[in-house]
């Protein structure tokens, strides 16, 4: 398994054979596998083991993009074998309704981009970190931040794609840009200045940051009270003292 590995070679395969080079994959990662039912009864390819965790694991080779009925089968599996996580992985995609009850239920999806990433994540040399289930937390974590990010361009009516606008407050007629402006651009700060691990940025960072975009936000002062007003409109708010966080 090369490190820049084309999944077309694993279009080409059949399931059986999909399945085979998970289970090596799964091997290279640390983990014993079990593989639990030919027969798809309880819809779930292989079981992984590392000391006491278990992870139950289907993965469908598929010519189109998976549904919610591949996330049912793997819960299905999940506490016939009692194990601690689920995942479902595929060659393609996941529709909205497999991604909907996932979510709901708490099962990782990997699909063809973060398989490509796994398959990176196991080519690493013995000595380094090879974590499966903290590479799944991450893939949790991205979905979050996605969700937050979905609902609050949404609550702004930001949801809507337009075209690209200056970082300049105003217009050649001196003028000032409307309002959404800078909250399209604060979304844009926050997002890149918050931690992987925290959806909230202390209070002065955030300012800093700011400040960078004088003609946006105007100085220091004027930063402060335009996180003030953002506040007020419950588009951020500060869960403890000196951190906003997005609502």
């Amino acid at each position: 398994m090369d490190s820049m590995y084309d999944l077309s070679n694993l279009d080409n395969t059949f399931g059986r054979e999909f399945e085979e080079f998970m289970i090596k994959l799964f091997e290279k990662l640390g983990y014993s596998t079990t593989v639990t039912n030919r027969s798809k009864e309880y819809g779930c390819d292989m079981m992984l083991q590392q000391s006491n965790y278990r992870i139950a694991v289907q993965t469908t080779r598929s010519e189109s993009e998976l549904t919610f009925t591949s996330v049912q089968r793997v819960l299905d599996s999940s506490r016939k074998y009692n194990s601690q996580m689920s995942i479902v992985i595929t060659n393609n995609k996941f529709l909205s309704s497999a991604k909907n009850l996932a979510k709901i239920k708490n099962v990782v999806l990997i699909d063809r981009k973060k398989l490509l990433e796994l398959i990176d994540l196991s080519n690493l040399s013995v000595n380094e970190n090879k974590d499966l289930v903290q590479f799944c937390k991450n893939i949790k974590n991205e979905l979050i931040k996605q969700d937050i990010d979905k609902e609050i361009l949404k609550f702004l009516g930001l949801d809507i794609p337009k075209v690209d606008h200056s970082l300049l407050t105003k217009d050649s007629y001196g003028r000032p840009h409307p309002l959404n402006n800078k909250k399209e651009k604060l979304i844009d700060i926050f997002k890149e200045i918050r931690g992987d691990e925290d959806l909230s940025v202390q209070k002065n960072i955030l300012l800093n940051f700011m400040s960078k975009y004088p003609l946006m936000f105007g100085t220091k002062a004027d930063s402060e009270i335009f996180l003030l007003n953002m506040v007020t409109e419950l588009v951020i708010f500060k869960p403890k003292t000196d951190y906003y966080n997005l609502v």
